[in-house]
């Protein structure tokens, strides 16, 4: 069983999140960041054996509801180093869902290294015996960037369906 974190050291580590944002974005103070987390399963089939491999992934996450842009910084688990920023407005990206269930983010985009991007924003992650995610609290800003992200980057096909996702993710 894995040990739990202090919420200390969970706020310490979203401080620290966006201080990192904040260093490598250019005009930082547009963006309100979040962290987000994902893991990406494969499967190779051989003729007797079926090989599986998870890929876990950590992302500082900005978004402009100004721009309606959604900016993602892969981060590692010390939030010291990063990889390259993707840049996605809903103008440009194929597609957004959410799910209802998992409530894991899924955007389509032809510059994304697999074509995509699956995550995550959790509210509070305190204990994880595999140190693939950052411990963290992020209540409010976790429930706002969903909000944010139903409204402004899911299709709205359906006005019906939309109001009662947003309605699940916005009950106090």
């Amino acid at each position: 069983m894995a040990k739990k974190t202090p919420d200390s050291v969970c706020l310490e580590n979203y401080k620290k999140l966006r201080e990192l944002f904040k260093k490598v974005i250019p005009n930082p103070q547009r963006y309100t960041v979040v962290y987000g987390c994902g893991v990406d399963v494969g499967m190779m089939d051989f003729v007797v054996v079926r090989r599986t491999t998870y890929t876990y992934s950590n992302y500082a996450i900005g978004y402009d509801t100004a721009e309606n842009e959604i900016v993602i910084l892969p981060v590692d688990t010390d939030i010291e180093h990063y990889g390259n920023a993707y840049y996605l407005k809903k103008s440009e990206i194929r597609k957004a869902i959410r799910s209802s269930i998992s409530k894991e983010i899924n955007i389509q985009d032809d510059r994304l290294p697999k074509k995509y991007i699956k995550f995550v924003v959790p509210e509070f992650i305190n204990e994880d015996e595999d140190n693939v995610t950052i411990p963290i609290k992020q209540d409010e800003e976790a429930k706002k960037f969903a909000e944010y992200f139903v409204q402004n980057y899911m299709e709205k096909s359906d006005g019906g369906i939309l109001q009662k996702i947003i309605s699940l993710f916005t009950k106090k």
